[in-house]
């Protein structure tokens, strides 16, 4: 795909009327239409975002990082956008009129599988985001009951792979704590 390409890609996703909590990413030259997530999908984006701030806050090397989730995420370089349930970078990027944020700013980016498409966040995500240079993916899987950590990203492929039950504590690669994970629910 060229950078023409992308545009009207971009042009179109950014035109289309979505009903409400439905998300559309750019992978590989395709528009990918993301259904509304559950309760259960949300509950746990949820708690894993307040678990990130309170693992960050008060901590010098990560003050001004924003943990959030329903942010564009763009790499220009490679031609992706996507939208992480819930990701980590610098706050100041949310001080745009754009709709999205770099993807090189990212320094964690998470996915909720979801029980109607589980491949995207498996497959296509586990192939973009070590492209886009994103340092810690989590897959956080509740029809499983496990959270995969990848980490690590060089030459467009994630290194070092870490797989934890529910009812773990998650380490966080390079963010010095861990997530307690033993009121996530499972599908």
């Amino acid at each position: 795909m060229d950078r023409e390409e992308f545009d009207r890609l971009t042009a179109i996703a950014d035109s289309v009327r979505t009903p409400a909590n439905y998300k559309v990413e750019i992978s590989d030259g395709t528009l990918v239409m993301m259904t509304g997530p559950s309760g259960i999908h949300e509950f746990i984006a949820r708690r894993l975002r307040m678990r990130i701030e309170h693992g960050i806050a008060g901590r010098d090397e990560w003050a001004g990082m924003a943990v959030h989730g329903g942010m564009d995420v763009l790499d220009d370089a490679n031609l992706i956008r996507r939208n992480p349930d819930v990701c980590v970078f610098p706050e100041d990027d949310l001080l745009t009129v754009e709709n999205h944020v770099p993807a090189a700013d990212l320094r964690l980016a998470a996915e909720v599988v979801a029980r109607s498409n589980p491949e995207n966040d498996w497959e296509a995500k586990l192939r973009d985001y070590p492209r886009m240079g994103i340092p810690v993916y989590l897959i956080i899987d509740p029809r499983q009951g496990t959270i995969t950590v990848y980490s690590e990203p060089k030459g467009g492929r994630y290194t070092a792979r870490a797989a934890y039950a529910f009812g773990r504590d998650v380490p966080l690669p390079g963010f010095g704590f861990s997530i307690a994970t033993a009121d996530f629910p499972t599908y």
